[in-house]
């Protein structure tokens, strides 16, 4: 009997502990080199608090126009006609928009320009501006990607929810 419950207790320790780290499935990391916006350029961004991440408006609208010859969409068509609209650098809070529709559409593309390198982000703490950065990219068993920026001292300052899982 004692057996068998010690048989029990190794097999469910074995098992948890085994099954906790294969929900990752894949993990992506790569160092990226930032290149300086130009001077002159209206740039869009967001603010998280930590960090100002900013990008050339043209660089969005493009994106957006790529989606948009692939498969029209009103709202895509609308974030277009709003960035050519911009007269001046719009910076977006993150605690004010998370969760919203077009900050998680204008994500993925802030996704695609800073795996470019396609960005300029300041620390706002020390005014610092980064010119290399890492980058983690996980996917989970259960379709879920994530992609994390860290300084080069390690410290995450960024997280994009890039696909929710089952």
């Amino acid at each position: 009997m004692n057996r068998k419950i010690g048989t029990l207790i190794l097999t469910l320790i074995f098992g948890i502990t085994s099954c906790s780290s294969s929900f990752i499935v894949r993990t992506k990391k790569k160092t990226i080199n930032l290149k300086s916006l130009s001077e002159n350029s209206i740039n869009v961004g967001l603010d998280n608090g930590i960090v100002q991440i900013k990008f050339d408006r043209n660089e969005l609208i493009d994106l957006f126009e790529t989606d948009l010859k692939e498969w029209f969409d009103p709202r895509i068509k609308s974030y277009v006609d709003d960035l050519k609209s911009l007269k001046s650098d719009t910076i977006y809070k993150k605690n004010k928009a998370i969760g919203t529709l077009p900050l998680s559409e204008y994500e993925l593309k802030f996704h695609s320009l800073i795996l470019n390198g396609k960005a300029e982000i300041e620390i706002k703490e020390t005014k610092e501006n980064l010119k290399r950065i890492k980058y983690k990219f996980t996917r989970d068993k259960l379709g879920g990607q994530n992609a994390y920026f860290y300084t080069e001292n390690g410290i995450e300052f960024y997280e994009i929810l890039l696909a929710f899982g089952e």
